[in-house]
Formats: C-alpha cells, structure tokens, sequence
C-alpha cells in the first residue's frame, strides 16, 4: 500500500512551489516588468524588456534578477532614483554572466537606453538654444543711426534706433545732433521725450569713439524742458510722438 501525503501537507508544499510555479503561467514579462518599473522604465519599455528576457532566461534565472534588483534601495549615480545604469550593476554582479548579457540584448532591441539617450541630447540642445537666445537679447545691439531731418538752422539730429525704448507716453533713445557743415558728431545725448506733456530732459552725454565705443560720460540731472518750434528738438519730438 502506497504511503499518501496528508491533505495539510500537500496543500503546504502545493503553497511553497506556488512562488516558481507562477513564473511558468502568464506572461513571462510580468516576473521582471515591476522592477523595471521601479528603475525608471515606463509600462511599454518594462514589458518590451521584460519579453526579451524572457526569450534568453530561465524562469528561475529571472526570478533570481527580479529578487536581487528589488534588493536595490537606493540609485547610484543619482540618489533620487533607480535607473537602468543601476539595474545593469546589478545584473553584473549577480555572477551569472548570460544575466547582463542578456539585458544588453533587451535594452538594444528595445531601443531604452537610445531612447533615454536621444531624450537627454534633445533636452541639452534645446537648453544650450535657450542659453544662446538670452545671451543674444543681453548682449547690446549695434547702433543704428537714422537721420530725422535738419532744422531751419540746418543742424541735423539723428536718432540710434537700436536704444529706443517706449513707455506708455514716455520715449527714451539715444541722439545726435550735428551742426551745419561739421563732420558727424561724436557727441551722443541720452533724451527721454515725454509726448503727452512736450517735454525733453537730456539724462546724459556719451563722447563717442570713431569704433563706436564710450570714451566719456557725463551723467544730467532730471530737469524736463518744453520742445521749442523750428528746433532739433522739435523735430525729434514729432518723429518719436506722432
């Protein structure tokens, strides 16, 4: 008479097999996904790379990777997260080299790692892009002179339209004026034009080099004075105001 095992018994044995039998019912990415999951891989990427181990892995093999990968608390390289850098060092160093051989495969045909690569590329460009257009709206834009006309008194007045600025009412450039029959005036005059009440006050002068830049400045206190007719002034007042 052939001894029986005990109901409790085999329900007991039935219980502790339960954990390898699972990794042969369903789909054998779903022993790994999690954990790639938790290393930073989204649903599609976890379950891509969890088939493709399954395609060069035992079950017990991948049962092993699943334990020692939950094993892993706390990123390497970034302390805030796992990342699948981490998940190669711990593929590495469980001792059985078919394991990180075989993730190599997975991330090479699941196209992770080229992924993450190309993100990180597209996000560097575009931060260096950024960079580069603040740098350029910082930098000084060269000078634009643009002659407004001459007065009755055949003085000229020109105004560096790369420094004008406007203000609800208020205009603020930098001119020039130059004096009948002289050379172009090297002398520049830093004028806020109020349009609303007519009035100029001269906030500064700047001498000029002949390359452009400033070999002297001379800084004015507030003192706004109406716009007189048939003056240079007026002349810029109605070109800015009108």
């Amino acid at each position: 008479m052939s001894p029986r095992i005990p109901f409790a018994l085999a329900l007991a044995l039935l219980a502790g097999c339960a954990g390898q039998l699972r990794d042969y019912v369903g789909p054998v990415s779903n022993i790994t996904s999690p954990q790639f999951i938790r290393y930073g891989l989204n649903v599609a990427d976890a379950r891509c790379m969890g088939e493709r181990l399954g395609d060069s892995l035992t079950p017990l093999q991948l049962r092993l990777f699943a334990r020692t990968a939950g094993s892993l608390r706390q990123g390497g390289e970034d302390a805030a997260r796992l990342t699948l850098r981490d998940l190669a060092r711990v593929a590495n160093a469980m001792g059985d080299a078919a394991v990180p051989l075989a993730l190599a495969r997975a991330d090479a045909a699941c196209g992770v790692t080229a992924a993450e690569t190309h993100a990180r590329e597209l996000q560097q460009a575009e931060e260096r892009a950024r960079e580069q257009a603040q740098a350029a709206a910082s930098a000084p834009r060269p000078s634009t002179w643009l002659n407004l006309g001459a007065a009755g008194s055949s003085q000229s007045i020109a105004v560096d339209a790369s420094t004008l600025v406007q203000d609800g009412n208020s205009r603020t450039a930098w001119f020039r004026m130059t004096d009948p029959g002289a050379s172009r005036s090297l002398d520049a005059f830093l004028l806020v034009i109020d349009c609303a009440h007519r009035t100029i006050n001269a906030k500064a002068r700047e001498r000029r080099t002949a390359e452009g830049g400033v070999a002297e400045r001379v800084d004015y206190p507030d003192n706004p004075l109406p716009v007189e007719g048939g003056t240079v002034m007026e002349i810029a007042f109605l070109s800015m105001c009108t």
